[in-house]
């Protein structure tokens, strides 16, 4: 009996070419998406997210194409429940992205909470969290961060009074240059 080879069937030729091709196709495009994005790049395409809840209609997460006031949010959520009680707000700050602003309808005033969105929307928006404020809990959100490693970073934060620029954190043990690439883009220092 005669061995054949694998060039000897045309089909079988063909079908590895075609599997080399798409393996160094493949490979070409991996080697592209590990190098680090542009800093000047927003994750989140440039628009500005805001979470709205207190005493309004629709409470909810909002974009908007540059940072919104007071008065956009409010339009944008459908105003407060309570209308009659409408107060005049003077103080219309706008609103950066990764907000989160509770607005609350009171006899003679409107008051506003004004904070920062979880961790979690913040990612899941493609909005930066900040390293030297963001807590442990906001930390494991981080792709490849478990909950020791996020105490760690806390922990590391505080002995040195904060961290001076991002790729400080590779100090801290189980964080190397591969997954420090892969946290870069979503991370800032503020």
């Amino acid at each position: 009996m005669k061995k054949r080879k694998l060039h000897d069937n045309p089909a079988l030729a063909g079908t590895g070419a075609l599997l080399l091709l798409l393996f160094l196709i493949a490979t070409n495009f991996l080697k592209g998406s590990n190098s680090l994005p542009d800093p000047g790049i927003s994750l989140s395409g440039g628009k500005v997210f805001v979470e709205v809840s207190g005493d309004i209609r629709l409470p909810g997460v909002y974009r908007f194409d540059g940072p919104p006031s007071l008065r956009e949010l409010m339009a944008r959520s459908e105003g407060l429940i309570a209308e009659e009680k409408i107060v005049p707000f003077s103080v219309e700050p706008p609103f950066e992205s990764g907000s989160y602003v509770e607005i609350r309808n009171k006899p003679k005033e409107i008051s506003l909470q004004i904070g920062e969105m979880s961790a979690f929307y913040r990612m899941t928006l493609g909005i930066p969290i900040s390293i030297n404020n963001e807590s442990a809990d906001g930390l494991v959100s981080l792709p490849g961060i478990g909950s020791r490693t996020a105490e760690a970073i806390v922990e590391e934060r505080t002995r040195r009074g904060g961290f001076e620029k991002l790729s400080d954190i590779q100090s801290i043990r189980g964080i190397g240059p591969g997954l420090y690439r892969k946290i870069r883009p979503y991370l800032v220092l503020r």
